[in-house]
């Protein structure tokens, strides 16, 4: 596993180095300046209005799905109390008929535990999905419209300093809430008089 890891850096690394000397071979034979920026995508996200829209809506579901769990859990914990308090005034029968009751309980809340991890996991890709298509599709105009050569994640293995000068994560956000607001008025369509 760790020889997979270093593979992968190792690819990265050679990546970022064939980028280096491709632009330094394009800076030395043309007076072109290049344009590098990075952002954090992380932050974009959690800082624009549509993100926190949806982390919102995500931190609901997850509400939702913990109460549920909580609740299970709740009822286990109950049935082990009393199969430790009582076990010794029942019968073999009814200490059995209890244990067999407490191990489907404990089957059925890691099923849940199962479930709801999964169907969080299913929420958060489809709520998310679209924000980073939208999100790529403004980086798209930004880079365009800026003339920019090579935009990298901030937080991506091999990128071990990035001047604040050129984080456009703020820049990017900006353009982002204006974007969604835009993208919100269409869809309320013209105000009606």
């Amino acid at each position: 596993m760790e020889i997979f890891k270093q593979l992968k850096l190792f690819g990265i690394f050679l990546v970022l180095f064939v980028l280096f000397i491709t632009f330094q071979l394009r800076a030395e034979t043309s007076s072109v300046s290049i344009k590098i920026g990075v952002i954090d995508i992380k932050r974009v996200i959690n800082n624009s209005k549509y993100g926190q829209e949806v982390m919102e809506q995500l931190q609901k579901k997850y509400s939702e799905l913990s109460t549920k769990l909580e609740a299970k859990a709740k009822e286990v914990e109950a049935l082990r109390e009393e199969i430790e308090k009582k076990s010794t005034l029942w019968s073999q029968e009814m200490r059995e008929k209890k244990q067999n009751e407490y191990q489907r309980m404990l089957r059925e809340l890691r099923t849940l535990q199962e479930d709801s991890q999964y169907e969080m996991q299913e929420y958060e890709k489809k709520m998310l999905d679209p924000v980073f298509k939208e999100l790529e599709n403004v980086l798209k105009d930004f880079v365009q419209r800026e003339k920019y050569d090579l935009i990298l994640e901030k937080n991506q293995p091999g990128i071990y300093y990035a001047s604040s000068q050129i984080d456009l994560s703020a820049k990017i956000v900006e353009l982002f809430d204006s974007y969604y607001l835009q993208k919100k008025v269409k869809e309320k369509g013209p105000a009606k008089k």
